[in-house]
């Protein structure tokens, strides 16, 4: 708006309007100029500031907290109904407010704050409906060396889960994550549940079976209505040790059992040690039935 161009309406134009009279000459004349003016758009303003605390939102309204970076760059914190995130130098502090929210706004949050993350609901024992899963990189690449972790944090934890995702930095790709959801009657677990850490939430209440032999285990977890599977683990010489899933007919009765993974509500898989005799891998190796939330 150049401001000469208001200039042609005079005050001695207007001295000569009646008071209160819109529709004289000098009225007429300053009301065409205003409305030859351009009315630009207003712009809405995002905060720049880091630090900001949560904001009042009308009512009806998901609450959503968005802190941006400098330049416009991807938000350090980002909060809605589902889900609330803080970024750091090499993790992400999640804390997950309703586990049954729809898996958009999951993913909305990951989105704002930079990643390229695809959220779904990953069937769970029921001790982790909530809890975050994963993450699976379905492409690109991880740094060499490198992987993505999740952990757990119960402390101060005042949602449905806390815990944070802890990423190298250079990570490429997209990202597939889930949420626990409560499994299906026989669908496999995306987690499986160590039976012997958790007993209370086994397949029998108290159960212990690491340092058994095979045949009792295996005994009692049939009578409890369980399928059974098994996997042969061998010492390596650095501490360290490794396996596979063998078929039952390849397992000693009297070999020892490590421990027991739950990985279905009626189905389980004996981690057994194989004994100083049979040489490392020298058994049949077969392929497991495996979840497939994250293929579908």
């Amino acid at each position: 708006m150049n401001i000469a161009d208001l200039a042609r309406v005079r005050d001695e134009d207007l001295a000569g309007d009646p008071a209160g009279q819109a529709s004289g000459p000098g009225a007429r004349a300053l009301m065409e100029s205003i409305m030859l003016v351009e009315r630009e758009p207003a712009r809405r303003r995002l905060p720049l500031r880091r630090g900001l605390g949560p904001a009042v939102v009308a009512a009806g309204l998901a609450a959503a907290l968005v802190v941006w970076t400098p330049f416009w760059g991807p938000a350090t914190e980002y909060a809605n109904a589902a889900v609330s995130l803080r970024t750091g130098p090499d993790q992400i502090e999640v804390e997950i407010n309703d586990p049954a929210a729809d898996v958009a706004g999951f993913t909305e949050a990951f989105r704002a704050i930079g990643l390229d993350v695809e959220v779904r609901k990953a069937p769970v024992a029921p001790q982790d409906v909530g809890k975050l899963i994963g993450p699976v990189l379905t492409s690109g690449r991880f740094p060499a060396g490198t992987g993505v972790t999740i952990s757990s944090r119960e402390e101060g934890c005042r949602s449905a889960w806390c815990g944070t995702i802890s990423m190298p930095v250079g990570v490429t790709g997209k990202l597939l994550i889930g949420i626990g959801r409560p499994a299906a009657p026989g669908e496999l677990y995306a987690t499986p549940v160590q039976i012997d850490v958790d007993p209370g939430a086994g397949v029998i209440k108290g159960y212990r079976p690491a340092g058994e032999r095979v045949a009792r285990v295996s005994a009692d977890l049939e009578r409890a209505g369980m399928k059974v599977g098994y996997v042969v683990m061998w010492d390596n010489p650095d501490g360290t040790g490794g396996g596979y899933h063998v078929e039952p007919d390849h397992v000693g009765d009297d070999w020892t059992v490590q421990h027991v993974q739950r990985i279905a509500s009626d189905a389980v898989t004996i981690f057994v040690k194989a004994p100083a005799d049979v040489p490392k891998d020298s058994l049949p190796m077969i392929q497991p039935p495996e979840p497939t939330w994250w293929k579908d």
